[in-house]
């Protein structure tokens, strides 16, 4: 059985801290959440099934000194660049 959707949210806020606020991280990753793995593009429902996984969104690829993990916690982490997010 797989994580609960609570301990992932607990765990992601753990990752965030590490890596979403903590320089030199911080100028790079500018969004991290929740999904699913291999489901894109919409809403996971909570009490679908499938593995959760932390996404980590960058502005900008990192750099060959730097890493985020594919795993954290035992949670998967997908990393994509999506270049900046602006509000419009």
């Amino acid at each position: 059985m797989g994580l609960s959707y609570k301990d992932v949210k607990r765990i992601k806020e753990e990752f965030e801290r590490e890596y979403f606020f903590a320089q030199p991280y911080s100028e790079y990753v500018n969004m991290c959440g929740i999904g699913k793995a291999g489901i894109t593009g919409q809403r996971a429902p909570i009490d679908s099934p499938g593995d959760w996984c932390i996404r980590v969104g960058l502005r900008k690829s990192l750099p060959p000194n730097l890493s985020i993990p594919t795993e954290y916690q035992e949670v998967k982490v997908i990393t994509e660049v999506t270049g900046e997010i602006r509000i419009q």
